[in-house]
């Protein structure tokens, strides 16, 4: 049986040991995939013309954040282009009141003089026609 036993290593420089040949197997994997040659190996065959080449954690984050970092922008413009219409439109609405408002006064007042006509023009009831 070696020294590491059934449950690992026994001293941290083993544990540093196999972390390290891990990390460089990790590495050495991703190094391949991308086409770059590892040291003690032969450098990789050319990728074929279906064959599309992964790419690396950090550049595959970087293109997303910039995704999504494009994408808030072009909302924020959308955003800012409502909020121009918006004004715009209140601007109106607001103008169609002010105009309106003279309008509800003349209402109320001929409002008023019908009511009075009607009372004058009422015709008499009751009484006997001659």
């Amino acid at each position: 049986m070696s020294e590491q036993g059934a449950t690992g290593p026994r001293n941290p420089a083993d544990l540093a040991a196999q972390m390290r040949a891990a990390a460089e197997r990790m590495m050495a994997g991703w190094t391949a995939a991308a086409g770059g040659s590892v040291p003690g190996q032969p450098p990789a065959t050319p990728p074929g013309p279906g064959f599309v080449m992964p790419t690396m954690p950090a550049t595959m984050t970087g293109r997303q954040m910039e995704a999504v970092l494009d994408d808030l922008s072009a909302r924020r413009a959308q955003v800012q282009a409502l909020v121009a219409q918006l004004q715009a439109f209140d601007e109106q609405l607001a103008t169609l009141e002010t105009n309106l408002r003279p309008f509800l006064a003349w209402t109320r007042k001929w409002a008023g003089v019908e009511s009075a006509m009607a009372d004058f023009w009422r015709p008499l009831t009751g009484g006997s026609e001659k």
